[in-house]
């Protein structure tokens, strides 16, 4: 593939633009590209000029080809053979085969992507051309001010860019590809975001980091409907949450406006929409909008700077516009204004760096509530998207920061006042735009607007679905015949022609198509009963496998065609078929099974919803059996990983034991037991809640047990560590329902503050048996102070019991190092469980359940070990442990 500098700088803002350029494709240049290219070539022209006025020498216009030239800068020089075709901006000569290569920018600002451009350019000429290059040089604005910098220092990033750039143009399949800041400007953006949300692509979510996106990729969350499905609502409604990407994704899957909660707005006499333009190279504003809301009376301002020099007395201007009023909110979106606030400050006098502060002080950022509070279906925040979702139109169709950018810069070429009456349309629009938000967000607060609360979103999807029992017949048919799909496919599909058209792309839509990806040929050699090499082949069979691929950044559908030669042996006369058909292939892969257990064990998804995102989102069928199939084969798989962690957890120093009813067909009634210690955990399903069946099976444990209060668990012979946790909430619960029991709060108070000692001690030196022995003396006064306690009431007499009888279990802890006091890591295992027991809903028999426990076991302990569950399934490791040796 030759390299020239559209592919290198392509490869820098965007690896599949660049690969898209190297295959020859085009799309439509934006207008930013056309004022780039024309900036640039008035920037080598005064470049030029500046070096022949300063230097007084001719500039060349040469190729490498030619003998080195005499003078000492040339322009425009080439650099080609069979790799590379390269132009340079500039080149200047210090030696025979010593250069030092210039770029040119027509912008005020040096970036990295200029520096990293010109060092690649460099170290592809230097290793093709055997020139020696210590410096690079890069010459920027409009004075052509002059930035060198030691091309050494990018050595190590471009050796690993240039390797990854050839891989990629090598390589025959596609690369992926996300939504970044370059996609404004880019001239194939309509094509490749309308590819993004065919495939609904995760990076359409502009508050999504790379590093956020990979993340979720990893968990096998590849889509904004897959994301969708991992909200769950804060359970403190008043506790402040950042962004919630995942209630983002639910906004935009349902088409509604979700609330964390009713944001309030300052009432004041005037209200100030603010808006700036700005050029970012520069550093400097030369537009400020303005809109004045008194009583609902509406004027608006424009204040415009020809140049620099003028930029500090538009914002006297803005001082002057505000200083009069008496009370006013200054509304604006973004950073940007106040930076710029901030910046000019330092430009004026006290007086009115004063009343800049005031400004400051009495501003708001109204992006801040779409940060917080309010999430419209939108798959960014910014100004343009949600004023457009609200109806809310420009005057220009592309109007946007950039455009208004490439408009200033028309301007001061042509000083043409079209471009000027744009701006000052725009810069106007986008304060009218700002009103019109807040006046949607003010009608929310009013109760104005049809939102739905985050915090009732299980409330809301919680419907009474099922079968109802009528006791006349004639009802049971006449139900029977009015459910949504039988009569959208057997009634109104015969009067409605839209409905008949959407069932008909509805099945057109499911036929699965399946286009070869890879062909595997299994040539059978040698009889497999005789050995014999004379072999005859009949027909051949095939079989098609439905699979997925997983790469780095996505996941997509994988055919697959195996094709054998079936034979007969002319020695035995058998008939031999290939060993891969003989073990029954499966018409799905493996990553299809894997893709879906991920699903249904971490996330909780039913295998209804997965045959449907399977089919909705890579078009593959998949019966429920299958998946039933999916589930049995790696519960087989793993069912000597579940002993292994089993194993683990009895022969280690401590155990959290815990249970919690699990109700299945037929029993109806059933219990799960967790088992955990700080790195594994361990499920088990039984019938009922008898705990015989621990002293099998803890028969061989020597270190500490903590549980709760069952009386099931005293039988164990090991030391035992009661969950004080489980003991102050039983407390608290029964002081709020006792609230005048004095002698209860006493006792409750006593026992409190000696808790509270040891735990500042943990929280201080950790769970060491050293430093908690210093409060064993405590220990002993409250139990002396308990045992000589009279009481009156019940309920301080029971607690007075309960606390005697378990005295020996209480602080267990104190007596070893590493013993927590609370039963933390099997609570959150059950947490884990009952996420899954709500999904289910009764309709597990005992086996399903037991099945289910062992992958829960797995993922659990993958959770508690820091591994991640769908890599670990990927690898197909058969030991957890095994697993995490090769990760170190």
């Amino acid at each position: 593939m030759l390299i020239n500098n559209e592919i290198i700088n392509d490869y820098i803002v965007c690896h599949y633009k660049a690969y898209r350029k190297s295959k020859l494709q085009t799309g439509i240049i934006s207008d930013y590209q056309l004022l780039y290219n024309q900036l640039k070539q008035k920037g080598k022209e005064n470049f030029e000029k500046t070096i022949t006025k300063n230097n007084n020498l001719t500039v060349n216009h040469q190729n490498c080809e030619n003998n080195c030239p005499e003078e000492r800068i040339s322009l425009n020089f080439k650099f080609a053979n069979a790799n590379i075709d390269i132009i340079l901006d500039g080149i200047e000569f210090t030696g025979k085969k010593n250069i030092t290569p210039i770029f040119i920018t027509p912008f005020e600002k040096v970036t990295a992507a200029n520096k990293l451009f010109v060092s690649l350019q460099a170290t592809f000429i230097q290793n093709e051309f055997n020139f020696l290059i210590e410096n690079c040089k890069i010459v920027y604005g409009k004075n052509s001010k002059q930035a060198k910098f030691k091309f050494s220092s990018f050595t190590k990033p471009i050796k690993k860019l240039i390797g990854e750039m050839n891989k990629m143009l090598s390589n025959p399949n596609t690369p992926i590809f996300c939504r970044i800041s370059h996609c404004q400007v880019c001239e194939f953006q309509i094509s490749c975001l309308e590819k993004l949300i065919e495939r609904d692509d995760l990076s359409l979510l502009t508050a999504l980091k790379p590093k956020e996106i990979i993340q979720k990729n990893n968990r096998g969350i590849f889509s904004v409907k897959q994301l969708s499905y991992t909200f769950r609502p804060k359970k403190n409604p008043y506790r402040k949450r950042k962004f919630i990407p995942e209630l983002k994704a639910l906004a935009i899957r349902e088409g509604k406006t979700f609330i964390q909660e009713i944001p309030t707005l300052k009432q004041v006499e005037t209200e100030v929409y603010l808006d700036f333009e700005g050029m970012l190279d520069r550093g400097s504003n030369y537009l400020i909008g303005v809109i004045l809301k008194t009583n609902e009376v509406v004027t608006e301002y424009s204040f415009w700077a020809n140049n620099e020099e003028e930029e500090t007395d538009i914002f006297v201007e803005l001082i002057h516009l505000l200083k009069p009023l008496n009370s006013f909110i200054i509304y604006h979106y973004g950073s940007y204004e106040i930076q710029a606030l901030k910046r000019i400050s330092k430009k004026l006098n006290n007086e009115q760096q004063e009343f800049l502060k005031t400004m400051i002080d009495r501003s708001f950022n109204v992006l801040n509530i779409f940060s917080d509070y309010i999430y419209p279906p939108t798959y960014s925040n910014s100004l343009k998207e949600i004023a457009r979702f609200l109806k809310f139109e420009w005057t220009e169709k592309d109007a946007s920061g950039l455009q208004s950018s490439v408009w200033r810069y028309n301007w001061e070429m042509s000083k043409n006042d079209e471009f000027k009456n744009k701006l000052i349309t725009y810069n106007l629009e986008d304060c009218r735009a700002l009103d019109k938000i807040i006046t949607w967000i003010k009608n929310i607060s009013k109760g104005k607007v049809s939102v739905a609360k985050a915090s009732e979103i299980i409330k809301q999807y919680d419907y009474n679905f099922g079968n109802q029992n009528y006791l006349v017949a004639d009802y049971e048919a006449i139900n029977k015949c009015s459910y949504f799909d039988y009569q959208r496919n057997k009634i109104y599909l015969k009067t409605n022609k839209t409905i008949k058209d959407a069932l008909k792309r509805k099945e057109k839509f499911k036929k699965q198509v399946n286009r070869i990806d890879k062909v595997f040929n299994i040539r059978i050699i040698q009889c497999p009963y005789c050995g014999s090499k004379e072999l005859n082949s009949v027909r051949p069979t095939s079989k098609i496998v439905v699979d997925l691929k997983f790469m780095k950044y996505g996941i997509k559908k994988w055919i697959i065609k195996y094709i054998s030669n079936n034979c007969i042996c002319q020695s035995c006369k058998k008939h031999i078929t290939a060993k891969y058909f003989n073990n029954n292939l499966s018409m799905y892969g493996e990553n299809i099974a894997i893709w879906s257990i991920n699903q249904h064990i971490q996330y909780n998804m039913s295998l209804e919803k997965i045959i449907k995102m399977l089919l909705d989102t890579f078009n593959i069928k998949v019966s429920l059996v299958e998946m039933h199939g999916f589930k049995s084969r790696f519960v087989e798989k793993y069912i000597v990983a579940s002993e292994e962690i089993k194993q683990s957890i009895i022969g280690g120093e401590l155990i959290h034991a815990d249970e919690t009813k699990a109700s299945v067909r037929i029993l109806q009634t059933g219990y799960v037991w967790v088992f955990a210690n700080m790195s594994s955990v361990f499920y088990i399903f039984k019938p009922n809640r008898e705990a015989t069946f621990l002293l099998d099976l803890l028969k061989n444990f020597k270190g500490v047990l903590i549980t709760d209060f069952y009386a099931g668990y005293d039988a164990i012979s090991c030391p035992q560590q009661k969950c004080l946790i489980h003991l102050i909430r039983d407390m608290n619960e029964s002081i709020l329902k006792n609230q005048l029991n004095e002698e209860f709060k006493k006792l409750s108070d006593n026992f409190g503050k000696l808790l509270r000692k040891i735990i500042k001690t943990i929280d201080t030196f950790g769970l060491k048996k050293r430093n908690m022995s210093k409060h064993k003396k405590d220990v002993q006064v409250f139990w002396e102070w308990l045992d000589n306690s009279i009481f009156d009431t019940e309920l301080a007499i029971s607690y007075q019991k309960r606390l005697l009888k378990n005295r020996n279990k209480l602080f267990t802890f104190m007596d070893f190092d590493g013993i927590p006091w609370n039963n933390n890591n099997a609570e959150n295992g059950i947490k884990a469980f009952s996420y899954y027991r709500k999904l289910t809903n009764n309709r597990l028999n005992e086996k399903g359940m037991s099945d289910y426990l062992v992958l829960l076991s797995i993922l659990q302990t993958c959770k508690y070990r820091g591994l991640n569950f769908f890599e670990f399934l990927k690898s197909g490791e058969m030991s957890i442990f095994e697993f995490q040796e090769k990760r170190k």
